[in-house]
């Protein structure tokens, strides 16, 4: 399965709302590790064997040991001996040199090019290999290592975008941007990692304390522990001298006879302590922390943000569609909500599964009552009869990697009829159909089907329908569903500026959940910068930093003396400047990637700083050409200084770029209207409704421009069938109305009027 396109489409999305040397390596890689460790606290796993011998043990071995390492005979799994592996039309050679690794292969210009592979990347299913350049970075190969057996299909070589037939000009070939293992990768795969970006030279001087995942990835540094080994009464504040808890597994207990284990403890917030741990690399999210400070809150919106269920992650009943790492799936389930964590199933150390089989799930759950054909339909010890083929199906990513998803759902194929998501039936019996798969589970759980179920109000609200409001509004406000959920429906809602979706957020802003804060602070973008001072000024002084930079985003602009009516006391001016240089701190640990310049930028043009605002997207331009963000924004700030000159471009190299996104041409619409090209404005504004068919705005906007040009009827004609897909959609009936009452046709007006508010 290739992950291109919707990545292709995350390059494309619009950012403006969102918040969220060989020398020089050579030089780094020949330090003394014990001071670079010293100096940060950091002692290294070895030094942690002494006392915890069985956990250290344990790690040896593992994923998590084996993240990152040198090339050499001992860690390089790949063959080559001079092998060949040829892609889209270009051959590239796999060789030795002497005990070094070497690959010729296409580079950033096309040309073929040697290259010595310094590190490995990970060991199984697959291997991939990184390459080591002038400027400090390190690229990761997308012709990866297959690792499996023969008998599996394994010992070979593949590309990552094997449908895709990429060139050196897309933006996820190997030498660009995403595949850049200091910005993308290295913070989950080395202890300590400090990326030391330069931004006026582009370049890195990235360090570590570990190569890859050590004790203090999820323990913090160990120096001060080892102190409080030593002398237990030195630390008197019960951390044992850790900067982080990582959580412990909850005690469950089974009663005789009984179905299911209850917890065997209090479930409070701390149970999410290590949840939130392992999310931190286990989980889709974006960075929001500075990557120079030792950050190890218990909170995950502390240090990242974390994305909600929305496409292209997640189908719209919340299974993992793209590679979402676990906990985003997980933190759906029921499991998680009444106490389960992740070393419950996995040791936290080995990484592997503590049972396995049906075994696993049978700690908590009776084998004498759920695995049994009563339960689950299918001939016992089959591979229907495994309860993760039916509750955690699984997806493969990169091609020959199986991930489970999380969320422990029970298969609902009636869905699948009604919304076209997958169904874990007939993921297995794909020689079926989705009716026989609903005729068969209704059958034999009649009293699923008629649960009631989040995915129905979430696809609504996808559909851009006025009516999915009220629905919306009611899961954002069901405490019984979780918080990713709720978040979900919330966000949602930002689609819909209107005074109930807009109060539904207000009343959340307070919601002891933060991601729901963080969802319900979205929706308010539409509303006016005055009326949002009362309600999102508290949630500066929020605990968790999500939430903080959030309200920082929507309250920016007040910093302008003339932004609002009345002027701001001397303390809200203060509060608000440290609110900014947070966030403005925030973006500059990004600004080695296009989406942190993206946000500086925009902190920028709301402070009115319009010259600092260009450099940042033009830098995002450095870091990836066609970053259609960037180019977007750029233009848009062209625009507003009247250098539509200027704009036109921009926005013509991001059509070539993306010539599917909607944005796109619906922002060469207004710039063609804008400089009188009325034909090639309706057919970009055509184009741009005909794509993003659930926006009802394209649609008004193309209406519009079509009455403005002449062309009345086709106006009414484009309004009606938009009508018809976004009901009772205000600002198309308004148009209705106005355009058929200048025509004469006041009787048709005044029936479309009755729809108005």
């Amino acid at each position: 399965m290739t992950m291109l396109a919707p990545l292709r489409a995350a390059l494309a999305c619009t950012l403006i709302l969102c918040f969220f040397t060989l020398h020089s390596w050579a030089t780094i890689a020949e330090e003394p590790v014990k001071e670079r460790i010293k100096d940060a606290g950091y002692i290294g796993s070895q030094q942690c064997a002494s006392c915890h011998l069985q956990a250290f043990k344990d790690w040896q071995g593992s994923h998590h040991q084996l993240a990152m390492q040198h090339a050499n005979n001992d860690t390089v799994l790949a063959d080559f001996a001079d092998r060949q592996f040829t892609y889209n039309g270009i051959t590239s050679s796999f060789y030795k040199k002497g005990d070094e690794f070497w690959v010729k292969t296409d580079s950033a210009d096309g040309s073929l090019q040697d290259y010595k592979i310094a590190y490995t990347f990970g060991v199984s299913p697959l291997q991939q290999y990184l390459i080591a350049f002038e400027d400090g970075r390190l690229q990761a190969l997308s012709i990866a290592w297959d690792s499996r057996s023969v008998a599996q299909g394994g010992q070979r070589w593949f590309h990552l975008y094997p449908e895709d037939k990429m060139t050196h000009s897309d933006a996820l070939h190997w030498t660009r941007q995403s595949q850049n293992w200091n910005s993308q990768c290295a913070d989950c795969h080395s202890t300590n990692l400090q990326k030391n970006y330069q931004p006026g030279s582009n370049r890195y001087q990235s360090t570590w304390s570990e190569i890859s995942v050590g004790c203090e990835s999820c323990h913090g540094p160990g120096a001060a522990h080892v102190v409080w080994s030593d002398n237990k009464e030195a630390n008197k504040d019960g951390n044992k001298g850790l900067q982080r808890d990582a959580g412990k597994a909850r005690q469950w207990l089974r009663q005789d006879g009984a179905a299911t284990a209850v917890i065997n403890s209090r479930h409070d917030i701390d149970g999410d302590r290590q949840i939130n741990n392992c999310g931190r690399c286990h989980a889709r999210r974006s960075p929001i922390h500075d990557d120079k400070a030792s950050v190890f809150s218990d909170q995950l919106l502390d240090t990242h943000m974390l994305s909600l269920i929305e496409p292209p992650l997640y189908y719209v009943d919340g299974q993992i569609k793209e590679e979402v790492f676990v906990h985003g799936s997980f933190i759906q389930s029921k499991m998680q909500q009444r106490g389960v964590v992740c070393s419950n199933c996995h040791n936290p150390h080995s990484l592997a599964l503590k049972q396995q089989g049906n075994a696993l799930c049978a700690q908590c759950h009776n084998p004498n009552q759920f695995d049994r054909s009563e339960h689950h339909h299918h001939a016992a010890k089959s591979t229907g009869a495994q309860c993760v083929n039916c509750h955690m199906p699984a997806t493969s990513y990169m091609v020959v990697d199986p991930r489970r998803d999380h969320s422990l759902r029970v298969p609902r194929p009636d869905i699948s009829q009604q919304l076209g998501v997958p169904n874990a039936c007939n993921q297995c019996h794909d020689d079926q159909t989705v009716a026989w798969a609903a005729a068969a589970f209704s059958q034999w759980y009649p009293h699923r089907v008629k649960q009631p179920h989040p995915a129905f109000s979430l696809f609504a609200g996808e559909q851009a329908n006025r009516l999915a409001v009220p629905q919306l509004a009611a899961l954002a406000r069901d405490s019984a569903q979780a918080a990713i959920i709720r978040a979900s429906a919330l966000q949602r809602l930002s689609a819909y500026p209107e005074p109930y979706a807009i109060n539904t957020a207000v009343s959340l802003l307070q919601a002891p959940q933060p991601l729901i804060r963080v969802a319900a602070l979205r929706v308010l973008t539409a509303m006016p910068l005055e009326q949002r001072m009362a309600n999102v000024w508290p949630l500066l002084a929020d605990p968790v930093k999500a939430v903080r930079l959030e309200a920082t985003r929507l309250l920016a602009a007040a910093i302008v003396p003339a932004a609002l009516p009345a002027a701001l006391s001397e303390q809200q001016k203060k509060q608000l400047q440290l609110a900014i240089d947070e966030a403005m701190a925030s973006a500059n640990s990004l600004a080695d990637t296009p989406t942190g310049q993206m946000q500086l930028g925009v902190m920028y043009e709301y402070m009115q700083q319009t010259d600092k605002a260009k450099n940042a997207y033009q830098h995002a331009r450095l870091l990836e050409p066609n970053f259609i963000p960037a180019l977007l924004n750029l233009a848009d700030l062209h625009r507003s200084q009247g250098q539509d000159g200027l704009a036109l471009p921009l926005l013509l190299q991001s059509l070539n770029s993306s010539p599917e996104s909607p944005e796109v041409h619906f922002s060469l619409g207004l710039l063609y209207i804008r400089l009188k090209q009325l034909k090639l404005a309706l057919s970009h504004l055509q184009q741009a409704a005909e794509i993003a068919t659930n926006s009802a705005h394209y649609s008004y906007v193309h209406g519009v421009a079509l009455f403005e040009n002449g062309e009345p009827e086709q106006a009414i004609d484009v309004l009606k069938r938009a009508l018809k897909q976004h009901p009772r959609q205000p600002d198309i009936v308004s148009a209705l109305v106005a355009y058929l009452q200048r025509m004469g046709r006041a009787e048709e007006a005044s029936a479309y009027a009755a729809q108005l508010p």
